[in-house]
């Protein structure tokens, strides 16, 4: 997710206006490249509306079992913290231990915790050389009956941003495209004109949504544009 370095959302927008004579007075665009932790992420997303579930962050075992405590129900999931996708299929590199998303029940959190912390988390996206782990999130436990993928990134091809969706969601969109290339919707937005509401909802749509859920899929689609343009972000 963070691999590749990528024209922010303002720069395209300044080309853009150049192009079509809007007027954006713009000689030069900072480029900078702030990556942010999934919690740090969800901090942000629900500022603008998105819906995310509870969660806490805890940077030690001890901490990560008193945290757990505070959350309904009998089980907690626990994810490690690192700059890198594909973190459930990942494994860390000192004691070996599998995955960096686990379910687990309330009292095994600290545990769960104390074999993630401190140590390196090796995924498709990190290479051998894999990632620290300097904290752990715990998240309330949903029943997932499907999982979806969405993201919104710029696009060279377009010259602006493009989501990207699918009906197929799970640990590794790569390997899901790689299967099945159809599988994956795109729908590039202008820069200039955003996103409608018809457009969000045409993405929910082909995303496998329909009813309700399409509503409620179509206003979180619009919020997390509203993400992407206002925080300037490349993905």
């Amino acid at each position: 997710m963070f691999s590749r370095p990528a024209r922010s959302v303002a720069a395209v927008a300044a080309t853009a206006a150049r192009r079509s004579g809007h007027g954006l007075m713009a000689t030069a665009c900072a480029r900078r490249h702030l990556s942010l932790h999934e919690y740090q992420s969800l901090s942000v997303f629900q500022d603008f509306g998105v819906a995310v579930p509870k969660i806490m962050v805890a940077k030690t075992a001890e901490e990560a079992a008193e945290k757990a405590k505070l959350f309904d129900g009998d089980e907690v999931v626990v994810k490690t913290q690192v700059l890198a996708g594909g973190r459930g299929l990942g494994y860390f590199k000192e004691n070996n231990f599998q995955g960096g998303v686990h379910i687990v029940k309330k009292d095994e959190a600290g545990a769960i915790a104390e074999s993630m912390l401190g140590k390196t988390l090796i995924t498709k996206q990190t290479g051998a050389a894999g990632k620290p782990c300097n904290a752990v999130m715990l998240a309330e436990k949903f029943q997932i009956k499907s999982e979806k993928y969405f993201a919104i990134l710029m696009d060279r091809g377009s010259g602006g941003p493009i989501m990207i969706g699918s009906k197929t969601g799970g640990t590794s969109i790569e390997d899901i495209a790689e299967k099945d290339p159809s599988a994956i919707v795109k729908v590039p937005v202008d820069i200039m004109d955003g996103l409608s509401t018809d457009k969000a909802m045409d993405m929910a749509t082909q995303m496998g949504f329909s009813g309700e859920q399409a509503k409620s899929a179509c206003k979180s689609i619009e919020n997390l544009y509203k993400v992407f343009v206002d925080c300037d972000c490349t993905m």
